[in-house]
């Protein structure tokens, strides 16, 4: 999140796609199923709402771990 308020500060606008994209871009492989499910529900969320999204689809991740 740090590069997004970087480049908020000086100025530069991205829009969420593009922000949606670089997120995506930066996931590991475990995360292949919400990135699927995302692309196919064609879902339009803010940042902060798929921030709290992929949060809760590691939860989701590490829970089924312990088992």
């Amino acid at each position: 999140m740090g590069f997004f308020t970087e480049a908020d500060d000086n100025g530069d606008e991205l829009d969420v796609n593009t922000l949606i994209k670089i997120v995506f871009k930066s996931l590991t492989k475990e995360f292949v199923g919400f990135r699927a499910a995302y692309n196919l529900g064609k879902k339009a969320l803010t940042l902060t709402q798929l921030m709290k999204e992929l949060q809760s689809y590691e939860l989701m991740l590490n829970y089924g771990q312990l088992i």
